[in-house]
C-alpha cells in the first residue's frame, strides 16, 4: 500500500507579505493533494485570524477527517498543531511535550485506518532551545503513547526547529529513518536556508518520494515550506 503525506508549518496563515489569506494554505494543500497533512501554527478563535477555526476551514475545504491539538493559549484564543487525513482517525491524543518553563508545546497523536492497514502519526512542533528539542524528542520517543502504537507503522513529523540536525541522528537511533536524503531547506519560505520540517518513519515504510513543495504560491504563503513524502508499506 502507498500513501502520501505533507509536514507544513502555515505560520497562522499570515504570509510573507504580512496578509492573513487562509485561502492560499486550502490551495496549497490542495494541489499537494496528499492523503494525510500535519500542519502546525493553527490558530483557533485568535483576532489575528478573524476568530476562525481554521482547522475547521480547512477539513471542510479539503473533505477530510481531522483532529486538533491545541498547545498554546493567548490572551483570545488558541493555537496548536492539526491533523488531516482522507482516511478515517479512529483516535488522538494530544501529548504535552513542554519543557520546564518554555512556551507549551504538543505533538498530536492520531491512529489512521488505512484501507489495508492501521498507521500512526505523531505531528510536533518543537522549541526553538537546542536542549528543549532533545528533550521534547525523548518525551516523543519514550512515551507511553508511542510504546502503545510502536506495533503499528509509524511516522513522526513536524517542525523541528532544529537548526543543527542533530536530531536526525537523535530519531534514528530510536529506529526512525529521515526520508529525506541530501538537503532539503525549508525555512524561510522565500529564500530558504535551513531545514526545519522533517519526516521520520519506522522501519515498516519504505520512501519511495521526498520533496519540498517550492512555488510561487508557497514562498509567500507561510514562513516555511511545505515538506511531502510517498511511503509504501513493507511486506510482512
Amino acid at each position: 500500500m502507498e500513501i502520501s503525506l505533507v509536514t507544513y508549518n502555515i505560520h497562522r496563515a499570515i504570509g510573507f507579505d504580512r496578509k492573513y489569506r487562509l485561502d492560499r494554505i486550502i490551495d496549497i494543500c490542495r494541489e499537494i493533494d496528499a492523503d494525510i497533512v500535519a500542519l502546525q501554527e493553527v490558530d483557533f478563535q485568535v483576532p489575528r485570524s478573524h476568530r476562525q477555526d481554521l482547522a475547521h476551514l480547512i477539513g471542510d475545504a479539503l473533505g477530510m477527517h481531522y483532529k486538533l491539538g491545541l498547545n498554546v493559549k493567548l490572551k483570545q484564543g488558541h493555537y496548536g498543531n492539526a491533523t488531516f487525513s482522507r482516511f478515517p482517525i479512529t483516535d488522538s491524543e494530544n501529548l504535552n511535550i513542554t519543557w520546564g518553563i518554555k512556551k507549551k508545546r504538543g505533538c498530536l497523536v492520531t491512529t489512521i485506518d488505512l484501507p489495508k492497514s492501521t498507521m500512526a502519526l505523531f505531528n510536533f512542533h518543537l522549541g526553538l532551545a537546542g536542549m528543549e528539542q532533545v528533550r521534547q524528542k525523548k518525551k516523543i520517543v519514550e512515551s507511553e503513547s508511542l510504546r502503545s502504537l510502536a506495533h503499528m507503522p509509524v511516522v513522526l513529523l513536524g517542525d523541528t526547529n532544529d537548526r543543527s540536525s542533530k536530531l536526525t541522528a537523535a530519531f534514528s537511533d530510536s529506529g526512525f529513518k529521515d526520508t529525506c536524503v541530501g538537503t532539503a531547506r525549508t525555512f524561510p519560505a522565500y529564500a530558504p536556508l535551513l531545514r526545519l520540517d522533517r519526516i521520520f518513519v519506522s522501519d515498516q515504510w519504505s520512501v519511495k518520494e521526498h520533496r519540498v513543495v517550492r512555488n510561487s504560491l508557497t514562498r509567500v504563503a507561510s514562513d516555511h515550506l511545505p515538506v511531502y513524502a510517498r511511503l509504501t508499506l513493507n511486506p510482512k
